[in-house]
């Protein structure tokens, strides 16, 4: 009956309440922060480098049963889809980690599979089986595991690290898709894609400000609020197109202005979407539609930078 021992006994069952307002100006300018954000993350190891990061700069894996012939496949759980077809719901809700077979899968190969899994075990929905296993969220990293003479071949049966055998066990059996890399990174611009085709329907429908257009370099001296994205095709005396200047990857603008220096991230659009998910961009955001030159504004646009900042990493080449 002692107070004090039940609350010792139940403080960490309790759970965690949720996000209130910022309080202070410190946490204000934190929650707006893209780079604070990435760094207060949960530190994880990576299993292919023993490198430990915090998990913005690692890609999560899960084995999720396929949903005909139980075979256990490695999906990235962050990145998966956040709604399944409605066809698919019954299944993912049928499925258990008990039911998860490790025998063979006919037609595909066992560790480099290049067809296509069902969506269902691509949803955040599909019921995971294990811990998450972490690698660094690099492509040419991601592209060399199961790869003969890249030094991490047969890399996916030890993803588990140094989990319990029964998970060692499953890991060995489970599918590795040979084209995950590019998985990973088309899931990375769609998920771009769709946050700013809904920031500028935001800006375009609401009056809102998320996205302001630039006229220049120099306009953007006096702005400074976020990230720039940079797309190509605008006028020929736009000196913000021309090709000396483009910016290249991890690419950054300098603003000096009274002795102190300010850094802006800018984003070569066409280079990390591509040029089908740029025309997308550019067909369906309004607010995208004229000029060259953008800014994001305001502590909304936080999770966009974030995610466009992890496409820099993922695709950098150093």
């Amino acid at each position: 009956m002692d107070p004090s021992f039940w609350e010792a006994t139940t403080r960490h069952q309790a759970p965690k309440s949720k996000k209130g307002k910022a309080t202070n100006s410190v946490e204000r300018q934190f929650r707006k922060n893209p780079f604070a954000w990435a760094l207060a993350t949960s530190i994880r190891q990576c299993t292919a480098t023993k490198t430990r990061l915090p998990t913005f700069f690692l890609q999560d894996f899960n084995l999720i049963a396929h949903p005909e012939t139980r075979k256990p496949w490695w999906v990235p759980r962050s990145l998966a889809w956040d709604e399944p077809a409605e066809s698919q719901q019954e299944t993912i809700a049928s499925e258990g980690q008990a039911n998860v077979e490790t025998g063979p899968e006919p037609g595909v190969s066992e560790h480099n599979p290049s067809t296509e899994p069902p969506n269902v075990i691509q949803s955040k929905h599909a019921k995971p089986y294990g811990p998450s296993a972490y690698v660094c969220a690099r492509q040419d990293l991601i592209s060399a595991i199961n790869k003969t003479g890249s030094g991490y071949g047969q890399h996916s049966r030890r993803l588990f690290g140094g989990c319990s055998s029964r998970f060692v066990r499953l890991a060995g059996k489970a599918v590795w898709r040979e084209d995950m890399n590019s998985v990973i990174l088309d899931r990375m611009r769609q998920e771009i894609v769709k946050d700013l085709i809904y920031l500028s329907r935001l800006c375009t429908e609401d009056s809102r400000h998320y996205i302001v257009k630039c006229h220049g370099w120099d306009d953007v001296r006096h702005k400074r609020q976020g990230a720039v994205l940079w797309f190509e095709g605008g006028s020929e005396h736009d000196d913000a197109t021309k090709s000396e200047i483009q910016p290249g990857p991890l690419a950054t603008y300098d603003i000096h202005n009274a002795g102190a220096t300010t850094s802006v991230v800018v984003h070569n659009i066409p280079m990390l979407l591509g040029a089908k998910n740029t025309a997308e961009v550019k067909e369906k955001s309004a607010a995208l539609g004229d000029g060259s030159l953008f800014m994001l504004a305001g502590r909304r646009t936080t999770n966009l930078q974030v995610k466009l900042w992890r496409l820099q990493g993922y695709m950098a080449e150093y």
